[in-house]
C-alpha cells in the first residue's frame, strides 16, 4: 500500500505591512511612479483651481506651478514608461521591435477609446487621453531609435515645430479660411490644448531617458543637473525675449488648459506671451507676434521656450523622484500607487467631477476657487492616495490598466508574417 504524498502547506499571504514594504523595489522603478504621481496631482490641481499669481515670499502660492507643467511631466514621464514596456530600457530590435510597436498600437486604441468615453460625459476638464492615444500610434516608428536619434529628433521638433505650426496658421487665417477652427483634424493635432508640437518631442524626449541607467544614482543626479540648466535657460531666454514678467509661473487664469476653462487659439495655447488669437487677423498677419507665440515661454504657450523650461523641470522632477525613491521608497508607496495607475486615477478623477460639479452637479461648489490650496484638491489627492495605495497592495495593476494590458496583448498575439518566421528558423 503506497504511502501518500504530504500535502504542502498553504503559503501564508504576506501582511499589509510586508506587501507595503516591497512596493516598488527593484527592477521596478519606483521614482518613476512617483513623478507620474506628482504629475495627476497637479494636473486635478488645475482642474480645481490654484493660485494665480505666483510669489516667491510665499509658499501657498506656488501651487501656480503645476500649471502646465503638470501635464508635461505626464507626457515626459509617459515617454520613459513606454521605453520601460519596449525594451527594458534598451532598444528592441527584430522580432522584440515587432511585438512592442503592436503592443504600442493596442495601448494606443484603448487610451484613445478611454479618453473619448470620458469626453462623451461633458465635463469642463480638457482631457488629456485622446491625444495620447494619438501618440502612443504616433512613437510606434521611433521605438527602434537610438538614444542620440531619439534626443536629435526631439530637440529639432521642438524647434521648428512650434515656428512651422504658428505660421502655417497665420496663413490659414490671413487667407480667409478660418485657421485651425476651419479645420477640425489641425485644431485637435496641433493648435488645441495639447498640441503635437509639444507632447510628441517630449515624449521623444522621455523615450531617450528610458536608454539610460534609471536604476542608478549617479544617472539620478545627471538629470536633475540637467534638467535644472535647461529649466533656467529656457524660461531666462523666455523672459527676455517674450517679455513675460515670470515665466516660472504666468498668468494661470488666463493660460489654464489643464483645467476646466480652456480655451484653444492659433498658437495651442493662451494667456500672457502664448497664442495668437485666430479673433484679429491683424494680430495673425504680424511676424512678431507668430515669433512670440511659436517661442512663448508661458505655461500653455505650445513655444518652443516652454518646451525647453518645462520640458527641464520635469527631467528635473523626475531626477529628483528617482533619487528619493532611493532614499525614502517606503515613506512614498501611496504617491507611487498613485503613479502605478494613473489611467485610473486619472479617470475617477474626471468621473467625480462629472458627479459633483458639472453636469450633474450633485455640489456644485465642491471645485470651486476658495483659496491658493483648494480644500477639494487635498480632498481629491487624500482619496486617490488612500484608494490607490489599498488597491496596488491588494490587487497589484490598476483595473484600467488592465485593460489597456489586455488591449496589448490581445494585440500583440497576431502572428507574425511568413517571411519573419522563415528568418527566425521557427
Amino acid at each position: 500500500m503506497s504511502t501518500p504524498s504530504p500535502v504542502a502547506p498553504a503559503r501564508a499571504r504576506p501582511s499589509f505591512f510586508t506587501r507595503w514594504a516591497s512596493f516598488g523595489r527593484a527592477p521596478r522603478l519606483s521614482g518613476i511612479d512617483v513623478a507620474r504621481g506628482l504629475a495627476v496631482f497637479g494636473m486635478i490641481g488645475v482642474h480645481v483651481g490654484v493660485s494665480a499669481t505666483f510669489d516667491l515670499a510665499d509658499p501657498l502660492t506656488w501651487t501656480t506651478l503645476v500649471s502646465g507643467r503638470s501635464s508635461i511631466l505626464f507626457a515626459v514621464v509617459a515617454g520613459v514608461s513606454v521605453g520601460i514596456a519596449a525594451g527594458a530600457g534598451g532598444r528592441p530590435t527584430g522580432e522584440d521591435l515587432r511585438s512592442a510597436r503592436l503592443k504600442m498600437v493596442g495601448r494606443a486604441i484603448a487610451v484613445l477609446s478611454l479618453g473619448l468615453a470620458l469626453e462623451l460625459l461633458g465635463t469642463e476638464i480638457a482631457v488629456i487621453l485622446p491625444i495620447y492615444g494619438v501618440l502612443f500610434l504616433l512613437i510606434t516608428p521611433f521605438l527602434g531609435m537610438r538614444r542620440r536619434t531619439l534626443v536629435v529628433t526631439a530637440a529639432v521638433l521642438a524647434v521648428v515645430g512650434p515656428t512651422l505650426v504658428g505660421t502655417v496658421n497665420a496663413l490659414t487665417s490671413s487667407a480667409g479660411t478660418g485657421g485651425a477652427s476651419g479645420a477640425p483634424g489641425v485644431a485637435f493635432l496641433l493648435s488645441g490644448a495639447y498640441p503635437l508640437t509639444v507632447w510628441l518631442p517630449l515624449m521623444l524626449a522621455g523615450l531617450a531617458l528610458a536608454r539610460c541607467e534609471l536604476g542608478a544614482a549617479r544617472t539620478a543626479v545627471r538629470l536633475a543637473l540637467v534638467g535644472a540648466i535647461l529649466a533656467f535657460a529656457g524660461y531666462g531666454i523666455g523672459s527676455a525675449v517674450t517679455g513675460v514678467h515670470n515665466g516660472w509661473a504666468a498668468d494661470v487664469a488666463a493660460s489654464s488648459l489643464d483645467g476646466a476653462q480652456g480655451s484653444a487659439s492659433v498658437g495651442g495655447g493662451s494667456g500672457k506671451g502664448g497664442a495668437v488669437s485666430a479673433a484679429d487677423p491683424s494680430a495673425v498677419l504680424d511676424p512678431g507676434s507668430v515669433l512670440s507665440s511659436a517661442w512663448g515661454v508661458s505655461p500653455h504657450s505650445g513655444g518652443t521656450l516652454e518646451i525647453i523650461g518645462s520640458g527641464g523641470f520635469a527631467i528635473a522632477v523626475i531626477g529628483v523622484c528617482l533619487l528619493l525613491a532611493r532614499w525614502i521608497r517606503v515613506a512614498l508607496v501611496p504617491i507611487a500607487a498613485v503613479g502605478s495607475m494613473p489611467l485610473t486615477a486619472y479617470t475617477a478623477h474626471v468621473i467625480s467631477f462629472f458627479m459633483l460639479s458639472a453636469p450633474l452637479s450633485l455640489a456644485p461648489d465642491a471645485f470651486a476657487e476658495s483659496s491658493n490650496v483648494p480644500l477639494s484638491w487635498l480632498v481629491c489627492i487624500g482619496a486617490l492616495l488612500a484608494g490607490c495605495t489599498i488597491w496596488a497592495l491588494r490587487w497589484g495593476r490598476g483595473p484600467l490598466e488592465r485593460v489597456t494590458a489586455w488591449a496589448s496583448r490581445a494585440m500583440n498575439a497576431a502572428p507574425a508574417p511568413r517571411e519573419s518566421v522563415v528568418a527566425t528558423g521557427a
